[in-house]
């Protein structure tokens, strides 16, 4: 009596098709859209994030960082510009690296200026 195996025969290139693709499927769903009470961030992920300026203030470039959290350096481009939000565990390992609460790093509302939090709500000149 002959055993089959997963995978054997024409039912097993089917298997692993479909398998490939739901797996394609969860790659490509990983950073979900946020929702964002009516305020359209750039790119539309959902988040805001301060991770060009972090990088800018410690002249850090984006290849560095990708290379230091393990991700291609066109995907820190695409969280900066907000195309994407990123997975829990990216957000954790780019909030280590700075040394930052991800809150700090991360936001569903635009971050006020530092200047407007540093020096209060006046933007224009002294007299």
């Amino acid at each position: 009596m002959s055993t089959r195996r997963f995978g054997d025969g024409w039912s097993g290139r089917v298997v692993a098709q479909f398998i490939f693709f739901l797996d394609r499927f969860v790659v490509l769903t990983q950073y979900n859209d946020v929702t964002d009470n009516g305020i359209q961030p750039p790119g539309g992920s959902g988040l805001y994030n301060r991770i060009a300026v972090l990088r800018a203030e410690r002249g850090i470039s984006r290849q560095s960082l990708a290379d230091a959290v393990g991700v291609n350096y066109q995907t820190i481009g695409f969280l900066e510009r907000g195309d994407y939000g990123p997975s829990l565990k990216l957000a954790f390992q780019i909030a280590e690296y700075f040394g930052l609460p991800v809150e700090a790093i991360f936001s569903t509302r635009p971050f006020v200026p530092l200047s407007q939090q540093v020096y209060g709500a006046s933007t224009g000149a002294s007299r």
